[in-house]
């Protein structure tokens, strides 16, 4: 009962409430062989892998409907092998998880106020302007793109250091790409594709 209560817990928390909220963006509009987009399809596949496994001894017959729908598992779940694998992240990628993650629970409930003042509809709508400890950790490590996305938000503005963490919302600058819903400022740059953005035309050129 522990184990499964542990388990409800990571795939309503960790993965619907963050994880899969984080890479939509990525699985519906990246271009579909794009680096980025496959690798995300690949945690996903090893993750619907382990939980089958995990979950097999307790929800017998649920653990066997969704082994149906693993790509290139014919046979049962209980008829496999669960081979166990580790996987540590190095201590700095921890810290920085840690640092995102903590920045991202300030985040919300600013986003959370914008949205009921009417200052923004949806998060997409939103440019974060940032300053303070946190923010500036950010920025030194290379990770403003990845807390962009993991706040799911369009435009991300980090100003200046500060002594203490600060964070405000305004509108995004620029249109909404009719094809990815974020407000970019290139949107209709392509006369092939007016009503997109720069990105959704590369991954439609793909296509």
């Amino acid at each position: 009962h522990v184990v499964y209560q542990k388990i409800s817990q990571f795939i309503a928390v960790e993965l619907s409430a963050i994880y899969h909220d984080v890479v939509k963006d990525r699985l519906y509009t990246d271009a579909t062989n794009s680096h980025r987009r496959r690798s995300t399809q690949t945690v996903l596949h090893r993750l619907l892998i382990g939980l089958c496994h995990i979950l097999a001894p307790i929800l017998v017959f649920t653990a066997d409907e969704a082994w149906e729908f693993v790509p290139g598992r014919n046979h049962s779940v209980h008829e496999s092998d669960w081979i166990r694998k580790e996987f540590v992240l190095p201590e700095n990628e921890r810290d920085a998880w840690r640092a995102l993650l903590e920045l991202r629970e300030l985040t919300l409930p600013v986003l959370e106020k914008a949205r009921q003042s009417k200052d923004i509809g949806k998060s997409l709508e939103a440019k974060l302007i940032l300053s303070g400890p946190k923010a500036g950790k950010i920025r030194s490590n290379g990770d403003a793109d990845s807390f962009r996305e993991l706040a799911n938000v369009s435009q991300l503005e980090i100003d200046g250091v500060g002594a203490i963490d600060r964070i405000s919302v305004a509108k995004a600058d620029g249109q909404k790409c009719e094809r990815c819903w974020h407000w970019e400022t290139d949107v209709g740059s392509n006369p092939g594709h007016p009503t997109i953005c720069g990105r959704c035309v590369k991954a439609v050129a793909a296509i």
